[in-house]
């Protein structure tokens, strides 16, 4: 466990702990002596810090995405804590959890992953069921599934984010086939449980967020496509009409050709996933803004990129 985390850090304290580097860049200062500026981070917010007795040649060797130990000084820069880096050096692997340097969710994972396997194995539908158990099954999907982000920053950008996410939309999408009875509500939820199942690889976690290089060439879309087929070419006599429904639903889910779907919604199901994908996605956008901003003044917060507009905060903004 950390000794310290960034919430913690206030100045004029000495710290020694540990930190993910999310920037570093070697800067000369008026004298011309070269110095680092940095940010690090863990998973409860970043700080400015600054390595100034810096030598090429005797400063450990770090980049961007390490995760460091550090010992230093707070100080007040601006009304800003700013940390002084007095040692720095490479944390060892087998010391690092990542879930101590990253945005994570609020839930315990393995409880929404437990959840979501017990709705899983009480739909009806034998095929789907079978599917989404054996993808499950595997546990490199799992593993990631459970700690991947839904998005780089626009929502659930955080470790667990797209299992939150998920856990979400089977939850809605449950309550929207009760209204409307004549869905076919376990192809619903088959296609709200696997819609972004390619977020698992297009997203490099392993440290910092990153694309990784397939992902920004190819796309979460195409290889959760690909990922689903995989898993059903290893299923005898999986009903063929039932496996171009739920691709379908994959390949449509951003609703619209601008907003990268490969098709537009054309069945009750895929139309019904892409609704509540969004609702989710713009509403969790909202609650991390007001969470963000609930100290900035007046009855606005900043511009938000997910709906490209400043948003009003009601007298009581939700709890983060």
């Amino acid at each position: 466990m950390k000794p310290s985390f960034v919430k913690d850090l206030t100045p004029d304290h000495p710290v020694r702990s540990s930190f993910l580097v999310q920037a570093k860049e070697r800067k000369v200062a008026s004298n011309g002596a070269a110095y680092l500026d940095l940010t690090l981070q863990d998973t409860t917010g970043t700080i400015c810090a600054k390595l100034w007795d810096y030598s090429e040649k005797t400063t450990p060797a770090f980049e961007a995405d390490d995760v460091v130990l550090v010992d230093g000084y707070v100080e007040a820069y601006r009304g800003t804590p700013q940390l002084r880096v007095r040692k720095i050096a490479v944390c060892p692997p087998d010391q690092v959890d990542l879930l101590d340097y990253l945005p994570r969710t609020r839930h315990d994972p393995e409880a929404m992953f437990a959840g979501l396997l017990e709705r899983i194995g009480r739909m009806e539908n034998c095929a789907l069921r079978l599917l989404l158990l054996r993808i499950f099954a595997d546990e490199s999907v799992a593993k990631k599934f459970k700690l991947a982000p839904a998005a780089m920053s626009y929502h659930h950008a955080f470790l667990g984010g797209l299992l939150e996410h998920v856990s979400s939309l089977v939850a809605m999408a449950d309550v929207v086939a009760d209204h409307y009875p004549w869905l076919r509500r376990d192809l619903l939820l088959a296609g709200a449980i696997l819609h972004d199942l390619g977020k698992t690889e297009e997203l490099s976690f392993a440290r910092g967020f990153r694309y990784s290089t397939r992902g920004q060439l190819i796309g979460h879309i195409t290889m959760g496509l690909e990922m689903v087929q995989t898993k059903i070419r290893e299923i005898a006599d999986f009903p063929v009409e039932l496996k171009n429904e739920l691709e379908h639903i994959i390949l449509s889910h951003h609703g619209k050709l601008e907003f990268g779907s490969p098709k537009e919604p054309m069945c009750a199901e895929a139309l019904a996933v892409n609704f509540l994908d969004e609702m989710d996605s713009k509403l969790e956008s909202i609650r991390a803004q007001y969470a963000a901003d609930g100290g900035r003044p007046g009855d606005w917060t900043s511009r938000n990129p997910a709906l490209k507009r400043e948003l009003y905060k009601p007298p009581k903004p939700p709890a983060p």
